[in-house]
């Protein structure tokens, strides 16, 4: 508890304890003080709620705080807008998806940012991810990439193992470098079960002609990357006949038949391939979880 001086100002609902000619008068004979409320403060002058309900004016020498009153807080640290967290604080950018042979056509571009470390202490959590600046341009929050990267999310490792980058920081170096930590056996199965559901909207919605011709082949171009990368844990260029057979699905020239039957036949490889992987059964999540919590900690101490 703390005695008050005359210069302090007692706030409105402050809990006190009422001492001297005031308490006396309330209590004669009690020889103790009275807790109470502030309700009012006029002139230097408290008046205080004690406990029957009576009011007793008192001066401020004459109370005792129970309680200090709260420091002004400070305001939480918030994340920004969400394309600003892309344009100011992005970690990776590359382009993704079959090289377009228009040179103006717009990029499919994907990313990763870093949200301010002191943002997560807000009850307003940062996006985990976020759409733009750009129409085809889609960003992770670092630590919701890594997550789903260590499930082998085709999309993510495909941004990872990007030929095109855009931007790289320091950062994103670190997680270029960190890449063989996401990379496992489980490939087979997230690659295969990613790539069917992709096939199952397509009969589900009927689509139809270029888009489904041109999507299929993005699909099964993923499982050719899957591929390479349990066997040589890089992507690099499909081989001629995966290139060819590529070709014919994006251009309609197979028929919808023969184009899930090549899914299921590179599916196939996809478990055989696994099997017999040099890489472990599962990703290195000890190693990215230890990047990820310096890399919060640089954050904070770079904005302290």
């Amino acid at each position: 508890m703390s005695r008050l001086s005359a210069p302090t100002r007692v706030p409105v609902g402050t809990q006190v304890v009422v001492h001297g000619t005031p308490a006396d008068a309330a209590a004669p004979g009690s020889g103790r003080g009275l807790a109470g409320r502030v309700v009012r403060e006029a002139d230097g002058t408290y008046t205080v709620a004690i406990g029957d309900g009576r009011l007793v004016d008192a001066d401020p020498d004459q109370l005792t705080a129970l309680a200090d009153p709260l420091s002004r807080l400070p305001e939480p640290v918030r994340s920004g807008a969400p394309r600003d967290l892309v344009t100011t604080r992005t970690l990776y950018a590359a382009a993704v998806g079959r090289p377009s042979a228009d040179p103006a056509a717009p990029l499919t571009v994907r990313g990763v940012f870093q949200a301010p470390t002191a943002a997560f202490w807000s009850l307003r959590k940062p996006p985990e991810q976020v759409t733009g600046p750009g129409p085809s341009w889609l960003s992770w929050e670092v630590e919701h990439f890594c997550r789903l990267a260590l499930d082998a999310d085709p999309e993510c490792l495909e941004l990872l193992w990007s030929a095109r980058p855009i931007w790289v920081s320091e950062a994103g170096r670190e997680l270029l470098d960190l890449r063989p930590a996401f990379l496992s056996q489980t490939i087979s199965a997230a690659y295969a079960d990613h790539v069917l559901a992709g096939f199952k909207r397509f009969d589900d919605e009927h689509v139809q002609g270029e888009p489904r011709d041109s999507g299929a082949a993005d699909l099964l171009r993923l499982l050719v990357d899957g591929l390479a990368l349990l066997l040589t844990g890089d992507t690099g260029v499909p081989s001629a006949e995966h290139q060819e057979r590529l070709a014919s699905v994006r251009a309609g020239a197979l028929p919808w038949d023969q184009v899930d039957s090549y899914r299921l036949e590179l599916q196939q490889q996809l478990d055989d391939v696994a099997a017999a992987s040099f890489l472990p059964p599962g990703p290195d999540i000890s190693r990215v979880d230890a990047w990820l919590s310096d890399l919060r900690r640089r954050d904070l101490d770079a904005s302290s």
